[in-house]
């Protein structure tokens, strides 16, 4: 076989090892290597459990402000449906320890940069698997002054997969009345907490 139609042969070998990979890729669902970037995001709140936990009870979140979180992740992976949507759910709230004295000892809380705020949406008061988790990440300062540089980011309950992240309109269309705390709701703090505000 001659030089030429072995390079030949070896490219077309090539190229359907690669289109075969490609297929598999496509039949399971796995990420191709340019989407790992977007798992990869997730890890700043990996662990979060171990984080301090707001409210030590799941509060009630009624199902208008639930389904204003479900449409933020509404993409072709969600399993959401609008049926969920109509349902009340509950959830806790998690501040890693840059927010954290922002959150439980400020009256008038000013977050610093790096502060990230995981909140579980939950079934039932009783759950102990999250159906999603919406996050508020602290940016630096200017990166998005229409809700004091938050940026958002829903994920899957397991915090494994990215639906949604950016300065989404639906969780700053909700946010932006909180001007004055930051534009953080801090409905969910304990009595005691509240009290001890300074």
């Amino acid at each position: 076989m001659s030089t030429g139609k072995f390079k030949i042969l070896f490219l077309t070998l090539c190229l359907l090892i690669m289109a075969g990979a490609a297929g598999v890729y496509l039949f399971h669902g796995d990420a191709f290597p340019g989407e790992e970037q977007v798992s990869a995001k997730v890890k700043e709140i990996e662990g979060y459990q171990k984080w301090t936990k707001v409210n030590s009870v799941p509060q009630l979140m009624p199902a208008e402000v639930s389904a204003l979180c479900a449409e933020a992740r509404f993409t072709p992976a969600s399993n959401s449906t609008h049926s969920d949507m109509s349902k009340d759910k509950y959830f806790t709230v998690y501040v890693n320890e840059i927010g954290r004295e922002a959150m439980l000892t400020q009256k008038v809380s000013q977050f610093p940069e790096g502060s990230i705020i995981v909140k579980e949406k939950l079934t039932n008061r009783n759950s102990r698997t999250p159906e999603l988790l919406t996050v508020m990440i602290k940016q630096k300062k200017g990166t998005n002054p229409e809700t004091g540089d938050w940026e958002y980011m829903v994920t899957d309950g397991t915090g494994t997969r990215v639906d949604a992240r950016g300065f989404l309109q639906n969780c700053q269309a909700c946010h932006v009345g909180q001007k004055d705390g930051d534009y953080i709701f801090r409905t969910y703090l304990e009595e005691d907490t509240k009290k001890n505000l300074k």
